[in-house]
């Protein structure tokens, strides 16, 4: 088959839009012995497609002199772990989708002449207000009492619990492991974990699916944390650092710690649950294991090397069982609020099926299905 020669340029630039080199770039083709000739350029019509489908790249583009002016949707990148690997195209597709659907919230929510959220940014981060201020406002705007959380079963159940209160004061809660609803695309917890983007009217808190039940707890607090101060951002929360390099990380994290596990009630019940006390305190506040060993260490429990064991014994990710009916899982993926607000625009006639359809990423046959079940 003929091959063409595209710009070199335009390989340079379609590996930095993906955060891989050219070299890596071109290894996607799985042709190592034609590898130089690929890299200067000299691309066949079925590998310049095969490229664009890995790259999500439009096939266009790859026959383009120089590259073309685009712009990409950034949020600050405070991720901690020591030479994060890029973020990719899943990662800036995802966040392009969520705030397609902010801006269509805030269209909405001009039309219903809603106020500004006055705990958006009501706390700078200057550390003059104490940790245990700052998560004692958060808890009572969230009317969430340390006994609830207590009473629930699982891990599960309090994220539910807690993301449900989240979205009533009216932040959106985002949790997905894939691109919109493209199975074939999934998102990496390596990469990050969450992000938060602090906006006065439609705050928003993306939780990366992929990571495990008991980590969406931690993350949620942490995120929220960021719309507390007013500061939009992507974590990755990284579990075996001793020093954090990023201070406003470190006070989000403090912020989250003191919220899911308040200091008083912890060393209370540390001294009287019985061994092993990190179990026993994972169980009763409902957090994970790293969470609570991280909190034992930072409150002079335990020491370093016995955080480090701890963390390394539980390190891995445990893989969610099950399948959920889409009619649950959609509505996850796209907030449950969001989701209940464009179903009853459609249902209503206040917007077109096809347009909620794209919004949430389904079918127009589901969102009428949706509408019909009342259950979001």
């Amino acid at each position: 088959m003929d091959t063409l020669q595209i710009s070199p340029s335009i390989l340079h630039w379609a590996a930095n839009q993906c955060g891989l080199s050219v070299d890596a770039l071109v290894d996607l083709l799985e042709c190592p012995s034609k590898h130089e000739a690929l890299v200067s350029g000299q691309l066949t019509i079925k590998q310049i497609e095969k490229l664009a489908k890995k790259t999500h790249i439009p096939f266009g583009y790859f026959f383009l002199d120089t590259p073309p002016q685009t712009t990409r949707s950034s949020i600050p990148d405070l991720r901690q772990l020591p030479n994060p690997m890029p973020l990719s195209a899943e990662f800036f597709d995802t966040l392009d989708d969520v705030l397609r659907k902010q801006l269509w919230y805030l269209d909405y929510l001009k039309e219903q002449g809603a106020d500004k959220l006055d705990f958006v940014g009501k706390f700078k981060f200057d550390q003059s207000v104490s940790i245990e201020t700052i998560a004692a406002d958060i808890r009572d705007t969230l009317n969430l009492t340390i006994e609830e959380q207590k009473k629930c079963a699982k891990f599960e159940s309090f994220f539910t619990l807690l993301s449900e209160r989240i979205e009533n004061i009216g932040i959106l809660v985002f949790r997905n492991s894939i691109v919109k609803s493209n199975t074939r695309r999934g998102l990496s917890v390596n990469e990050f974990r969450g992000f938060a983007i602090a906006n006065n009217y439609a705050p928003i808190i993306f939780i990366n699916g992929k990571d495990s039940e008991s980590a969406w707890i931690f993350t949620l607090a942490h995120e929220l944390a960021h719309i507390w101060l007013g500061e939009s951002g992507v974590s990755d929360i990284p579990d075996k650092q001793k020093v954090d390099d990023y201070k406003l990380e470190k006070y989000c994290n403090q912020i989250a710690a003191e919220l899911l596990t308040p200091k008083k009630l912890f060393l209370s019940a540390w001294e009287k649950l019985p061994e092993p006390k990190i179990e026993a305190l994972s169980r009763e506040f409902k957090v994970s294991q790293w969470v609570i060993a991280r909190r034992a260490y930072d409150l002079r429990k335990i020491s370093w090397n016995d955080y480090l064991r701890i963390t390394e014994a539980g390190g891995k990710i445990k893989q969610h069982k099950g399948s959920p009916s889409p009619y649950v899982i959609y509505p996850i993926r796209n907030s449950k609020r969001l989701t209940r607000t464009i179903v009853n625009a459609a249902m209503s006639g206040n917007m077109m099926l096809r347009e909620a359809a794209s919004l949430l990423n389904i079918k127009p046959d589901t969102v009428m299905e949706m509408g019909r079940r009342r259950s979001i």
